[in-house]
């Protein structure tokens, strides 16, 4: 995946566009097929979701930080539109905040739906996140440190209505990512990032399957692809 992001700020105030965009022919979109699925329409040149962008997300907040603590609060509105049929454009509020001078910088960030969730038939879709992080110095030129972060989510029912067709709620997902970013020029940096990401508990029976491999018949059971080891690279500019 290509994941470009754009960020436009002053004094508090911040706006932000972030999409993903797919680089193999893995998910599909409405009517874009890829070449494992039996139903795809014969003679055509099926890449799915390929060079296509499957969700872009914009938002709008503002940030405030006081003598130890950290407040974030903002909207943000998800676009899915190579999908738009099939899954519709919501909209959330959150309000996060963070003990800046605390050891591991902890952070509680809440996620509170006003849109689909609401007009689903269940309950409003909440998502809490547990997060905390630590970057190590190292003495050397350009790699300015070693960061190492690490979160914990929580769903309720209607989040889970709203995403698997479930009623579960509890814990949701846990994530490690270790990072090694690199100063190059005044404005410039980049860092190759190791993740580690996973559902737990029930949820792991609603983990998402490969597409080609449920069209083979070899996906297995959804516990089976519920951890995943992933990385990359994220290139910023700033000024």
């Amino acid at each position: 995946s290509l994941q470009p992001s754009v960020t436009v700020g002053i004094g508090g105030f911040s706006f932000n566009v972030w999409g993903t965009m797919d680089l193999s022919s893995v998910n599909e979109g409405d009517g874009l097929f890829i070449p494992e699925n039996p139903d795809a329409p014969a003679g055509g040149n099926h890449n799915g979701l390929n060079g296509k962008f499957s969700e872009v997300d914009y938002t709008f907040s503002y940030a405030h930080s006081f003598e130890k603590v950290s407040i974030d609060v903002g909207t943000i509105t998800y676009a899915f539109p190579q999908r738009a049929a099939s899954l519709a454009t919501t909209t959330e509020l959150y309000l996060s905040t963070s003990l800046d001078t605390a050891p591991l910088a902890p952070s509680l960030t809440l996620y509170i739906d006003i849109d689909e969730t609401n007009g689903s038939g269940g309950s409003t879709g909440v998502y809490f996140a547990l997060a905390a992080g630590h970057s190590f110095a190292v003495d050397h030129p350009a790699l300015t440190g070693v960061d190492l972060s690490f979160s914990l989510g929580f769903a309720n029912s209607g989040f889970s209505e709203f995403f698997y067709g479930a009623s579960d709620s509890g814990a949701h997902d846990v994530n490690f990512t270790v990072s090694f970013p690199f100063a190059a020029g005044d404005n410039w940096s980049f860092a190759p990032f190791v993740s580690f990401s996973g559902l737990v508990g029930p949820f792991k029976d609603y983990q998402f399957l490969d597409p080609r491999e449920s069209y083979r018949g070899t996906a297995g059971l959804p516990s089976d692809s519920a951890a995943t080891v992933w990385g990359g690279v994220s290139l910023s500019l700033a000024f």
